[in-house]
């Protein structure tokens, strides 16, 4: 190897070891005889403490993240319309003005608590008609159709 081609190659290994941003770099010179010379060790200039010079950190990469809808089930119980039943006259009065109240029992179980509390003390028509499921505000109600549209008890 020749003198020229050595000082190439050492400049070049120096070359990249600095752009690469290692910030030293050894010499080292070949001789053609087959010894060699380690050179002294050369620095950069030392970094910028303001971090000016430092390479930018890289962008983060955006996360994409799907949020499936919660799947909310309700069952809705579609009243079934009261007229053409079984029943007929005052009992189907009956029926029709405590739906208009908003009173929802079923016919048979409303036509028989009507029977069972008509007449009776209002204490007793209370826990009968609430432990059926009627709602405690709506029992003077249910006592009031149940005499309106059967011309009382």
């Amino acid at each position: 190897m020749s003198r020229n081609t050595i000082i190439v190659v050492a400049v070049a290994a120096v070359t990249a070891t600095v752009a690469a941003g290692g910030g030293a770099a050894a010499v080292v010179m070949l001789d053609p005889g087959g010894a060699h010379r380690a050179g002294a060790v050369a620095r950069t200039a030392s970094p910028d403490p303001t971090g000016a010079d430092a390479p930018a950190e890289p962008e983060p990469t955006p996360t994409v993240t799907v949020t499936k809808p919660k799947v909310v089930r309700k069952t809705v119980v579609v009243p079934q319309p009261r007229g053409g039943g079984s029943f007929g006259g005052a009992d189907q009065r009956f029926l029709d003005a405590i739906a208009g109240d908003g009173i929802t029992a079923p016919d048979g179980w409303a036509i028989e608590a009507g029977n069972a509390t008509c007449g009776a003390g209002y204490d007793y028509a209370y826990r009968y008609l609430t432990d059926g499921g009627l709602y405690g505000y709506h029992v003077q109600t249910f006592l009031d159709d149940w005499t309106l549209t059967h011309g009382g008890c």
